[in-house]
């Protein structure tokens, strides 16, 4: 299964605001949306007056890196879970990415729009860990492992 990947795939309600979100808090980089085309529309059976440029199609973009793809919830609004969590997780002898991976933290943790459940530091496994949740529910988990 080399081939096989596993691929965050969010859900919003307005991904066209979450992606400004994410540009502002997280630093994402790499974004792309696509509204729905007027076949797509139709193929999905939305209202024919519908504003097809605020909806969302398909999106994407990138955190450190590692890219997350997101669309609207066309099937109604979206359920929050706390059954699942993004972690982006750096070797600790890589310092570069340890030094990336604690700024964005302090920078995501200064923004006032999440709430830090746990700070980003030293654990007494000798890992360096935080968690915070984002205005859409979601929970960003920082590891810095030996």
């Amino acid at each position: 299964m080399a081939n096989t990947k596993l691929i965050p795939y969010l859900t919003f309600e307005n991904t066209k605001n979450a992606l400004e979100y994410y540009k502002r808090v997280f630093g994402a980089t790499d974004v792309n949306r696509q509204p729905p085309t007027e076949k797509q529309a139709d193929e999905m059976a939305l209202n024919p007056d519908v504003d097809l440029d605020n909806l969302t199609f398909k999106a994407s973009f990138k955190v450190l890196g590692q890219q997350v793809f997101c669309t609207d919830s066309f099937m109604g609004k979206p359920v929050v879970s706390s059954l699942i969590s993004l972690m982006l997780e750096v070797d600790q002898r890589d310092s570069d990415a340890e030094s990336d991976l604690e700024a964005l933290f302090k920078q995501v943790a200064e923004s006032e729009e999440v709430k830090v459940i746990m700070t980003f530091e030293k654990k007494s496994s000798g890992n360096k860990y935080g968690q915070v949740v984002d205005k859409y529910g979601i929970t960003w988990i920082f590891n810095a492992v030996k």
